[in-house]
């Protein structure tokens, strides 16, 4: 699985382009810095390490080890596959004509596109948070924080979020006896898509099924994806039959929509096969809650998938 999401690796570099004889030297005190931290990594590995920018300079992004930014181990990368550039004007990405494109905020780079504080870059499988800000430290540092908590493909609760929350919401439903429902699910299937379609169409159904859940999410619910296709839906003051009227939307929300991208010759639907339990008098801790919603979605998957199990 590579390194643990709470485990960022300090890999640093500081970069700074030639400067012209005559031209004024910029300092980062005067001109500022940028960073591009990243934050998701087909293996999970090397979150949180950053490339760190001074005026004048650029990088390259890509599978060659002499590019600056060099990720021999990631398939979806091309050999050079873009360039970030810092000069007077700005900070901009340019694609240098890669296979699988780059992508700022979810949007194909075709030219060379501005970059503003808090963008989210796409290189292939990998993606980054770039910051220009007086204070970089900070900035980076919140990234670090967003990073323990967050998943950085779907920018939703991660593992470590989910169960702090559950564990937080297991005592309180506990000692006041009040309702505490969880909902399981994935992708039924999944593993097919990433074979026949590719790990970027892959990336791109998680982002988007996403994006259909937390519509339909109310602020209170937590949601979390646990790994891979596997996401979890922690509901407060909710009971069974309630989580199963969720879940029920939610699967046929995802059945029923159609997924379109550049990525995929043709359009095409998914489907996801859900569990749901409820907290009882005699679960001692919040794993018993866990294990009751997976045995309830593995009775949907072995009763044909795309449907919605009861602990």
């Amino acid at each position: 699985m590579g390194k643990p999401e709470n485990d960022p690796v300090d890999r640093t570099w500081a970069l700074r382009g030639p400067v012209a004889q005559g031209e004024p030297v910029h300092h980062a005190e005067s001109a500022g810095l940028a960073i591009l931290i990243l934050i998701a990594h087909p293996d999970n590995e090397c979150l949180g390490s950053r490339t760190r920018l001074e005026i004048g300079s650029a990088v390259t992004i890509g599978r060659d080890p002499a590019c600056e930014i060099a990720f021999s181990e990631v398939p979806s990368l091309s050999r050079l596959h873009a360039r970030v550039r810092f000069s007077d004007n700005g900070v901009v990405v340019e694609d240098l004509g890669s296979t699988n494109g780059s992508f700022v905020n979810d949007r194909r780079v075709t030219a060379a596109v501005g970059l503003s504080s808090g963008d989210r870059i796409q290189f292939g499988a990998l993606h980054f948070k770039f910051y220009r800000e007086d204070d970089v430290e900070a900035a980076y540092h919140e990234a670090i924080h967003q990073l323990v908590m967050q998943d950085g493909l779907t920018e939703i609760g991660n593992r470590r979020k989910f169960n702090e929350e559950l564990s937080r919401e297991f005592s309180r439903a506990e000692r006041h006896e009040r309702p505490l429902s969880i909902v399981v699910f994935d992708i039924d299937r999944f593993k097919q898509i990433n074979d026949t379609l590719g790990h970027l169409c892959g990336d791109f159904v998680l982002k988007r099924l996403t994006q259909i859940c937390r519509k339909r999410l109310r602020p209170e619910q937590v949601f979390a994806r646990m790994g891979g296709d596997e996401f979890a839906i922690l509901s407060p003051e909710t009971s069974l039959a309630g989580v199963e009227i969720l879940a029920e939307r939610l699967r046929s929300s995802i059945s029923d929509y159609r997924f379109e991208t550049d990525l995929a010759a043709d359009s095409f639907q998914i489907t996801c096969s859900f569990g749901c339990a409820e907290m009882t008098p005699v679960m001692r801790s919040e794993n018993q809650l866990i294990d009751a919603a997976d045995k309830a979605l593995y009775v949907a998957k072995n009763a044909g998938r795309n449907r919605v199990g009861l602990a």
